[in-house]
């Protein structure tokens, strides 16, 4: 009776047992209900994780969102509800410094933003309503100093705001706005004081090549650069690292000429005095990038590469990257991506719709963190963007690590092999810590973390998650309400819908929405399939 009457309220445990080196912290969870619309996990680094999700609206012209914020053991310190129209969805979210930012947009009128800031210190909740930005298709949100940065697309053209909330004004970004250009980044420094902005462009050799602009966190340019490039090469991504003792390193994939798909990485550092250094690798003269592919293949591959290189030719490989963010720790910039074969589509369009696929374009695409569809709920949306079926095969994770002069210092890379349908999103999720680096993954009720200092071992440690009982079984999961967030240090969060029997010989059956965390460790003991 006591058994049966905790299990109709929130759950909690923590838990120390370690599976080799992965240990399970704590697991939260709680009935998952017919009128949950959704679910989004918010990682608030040591002061623990926000999860945020909207109720059904009925007939009502607003929308219920209601909040759990929990310490880092996962133990509910605060908790509350918020109104917002139906007709808004979620569009992104940040958190810093002990706020959480929620940024709404109408579904009909891109003009109208609605921002949701709640206080987890002093458990306060506040909405802004900036009433300046036009039309504007979001792609970047993050926040500086009480300052919001918002960056999209007007009518195809980047563009870049900066929301005072203080003084309520907003102002647009210099520099910014410009034809045949895509907004690649937005990233805040490690200084906390200067942000990055970071688009391509085409060169007077018409060439595309990437124009970083810097700001501070009051919206006033504080410098700006082209980056230089060997005529003919292409660069199709770019990500900043902060400026550190003002040099800065940005990384990207780039292609010769105009093919279709990249041929390497770049890697282009800019010192003290101006004066940039850019290096092109082609795929083939990274230790680890082709072991996906087999070690015969692998060979081959490297020695097309390095010949190709050798003899000044042309060389290119069907990939594309999702790179999320270069990840500063211990003197190291770490650029991590999962790499994917792209959809088979012309050089024409195919540089049109890969800038498509942006975290925010995959926000509101059906599965964890959405809010999407009527009255913030769930519509059926087909895997379809920009005229193309968006249908993804996974190959591997790749970990580039450099120094903060840019040098390349050891590269890793784990096969991943799964086909993702819908939106393109990250699979799993990296960490570093204490210079060790990890690449950690959830699928089909499996958690798979692979120690990526290790490069000797093509394996990566397996487990099932803990549960809150000893008799607790897993009967089912659902593929799109699942997701793995780094947390801090060496810990993860795993999220999603499991239906969990406590006892096999009784039919009840507990629907949750399930928090884990996790640490990860190097040690990490051979695991048996059996």
């Amino acid at each position: 009776m006591i058994k049966r009457l905790l299990l109709s309220c929130l759950f909690l445990l923590t838990i120390f047992s370690v599976n080799g080196q992965v240990g399970h912290i704590a697991r939260y969870e709680f009935p998952h209900e017919w009128n949950n619309q959704d679910h989004i996990v918010i990682p608030n680094e040591e002061k623990g994780v926000l999860l945020v999700q909207p109720m059904s609206p009925g007939t009502a012209k607003n929308v219920d969102i209601q909040y759990r914020y929990l310490d880092k053991n996962l133990k509910e310190a605060w908790t509350g509800f918020f109104e917002v129209s139906r007709r808004l969805y979620l569009k992104g979210y940040h958190y810093v410094d002990g706020m959480a930012y929620l940024l709404f947009q109408n579904r009909n009128s891109q003009r109208y933003i609605k921002l949701v800031t709640l206080d987890l210190d002093n458990k306060k909740v506040d909405s802004y309503e900036p009433k300046q930005i036009v039309e504007l298709d979001i792609q970047e949100f993050e926040v500086i100093k009480k300052t919001v940065i918002i960056g999209g697309y007007i009518e195809s053209r980047p563009a870049v705001f900066a929301y005072d909330l203080a003084g309520g004004n907003v102002r647009t970004l210099p520099n910014v706005y410009q034809n045949n250009s895509d907004l690649l980044e937005v990233r805040i420094n490690r200084d906390s004081l200067t942000f990055n902005v970071v688009a391509s462009e085409i060169n007077d050799a018409k060439d595309r090549t990437i124009l970083v602009n810097t700001y501070d966190y009051k919206g006033n340019a504080v410098r700006d650069y082209q980056l230089e490039t060997e005529e003919g090469h292409q660069l199709l991504s770019g990500i900043s690292s902060s400026i550190i003792d003002r040099t800065q390193t940005i990384v990207g994939l780039y292609s010769i000429k105009t093919g279709t798909y990249p041929s390497g990485i770049y890697v282009n550092h800019v010192d003290r005095t101006g004066k940039q250094t850019m290096k092109y690798y082609y795929f083939g003269e990274f230790e680890t990038f082709l072991d996906h592919v087999g070690e015969k293949r692998a060979t081959r591959l490297k020695e097309k590469a390095l010949s190709a290189r050798e003899n000044n030719r042309e060389w290119r490989y069907k990939t594309d990257a999702l790179f999320r963010e270069i990840i500063e720790e211990d003197g190291k910039l770490i650029v991590a991506g999962e790499f994917f074969k792209p959809w088979t589509v012309s050089t024409d369009n195919y540089w049109r719709n890969r800038t498509r696929f942006s975290r925010f374009a995959d926000l509101n695409n059906t599965g964890i963190g959405t809010f999407q569809g009527q009255g913030l709920g769930r519509i059926p949306t087909t895997p379809v963007q920009g005229g193309v079926r968006s249908d993804f095969n996974f190959t591997h994770a790749f970990a580039l690590v450099l120094d903060e002069k840019g040098e390349v210092q050891w590269d890793s890379s784990f096969e991943i092999e799964e086909n993702v349908d819908g939106a393109l999103e990250d699979f799993g999720a990296f960490q570093w810590h204490e210079n060790k680096g990890f690449y950690a993954f959830y699928h089909d009720k499996e958690l798979v973390v692979k120690y990526l200092n290790d490069k000797e071992s093509q394996e990566g440690n397996k487990s099932e998650l803990e549960l809150i009982y000893d008799d607790d079984k897993l009967k089912f999961e659902r593929d799109l309400y699942r997701g793995i967030s780094r947390w801090y240090g060496n810990k993860y969060l795993i999220y999603g819908l499991q239906h969990v029997r406590s006892d096999e010989t009784k039919p009840n059956i507990r629907k949750v929405f399930f928090i884990n965390a996790i640490t990860v460790g190097p040690d990490f003991e051979p695991t048996n399939d059996d």
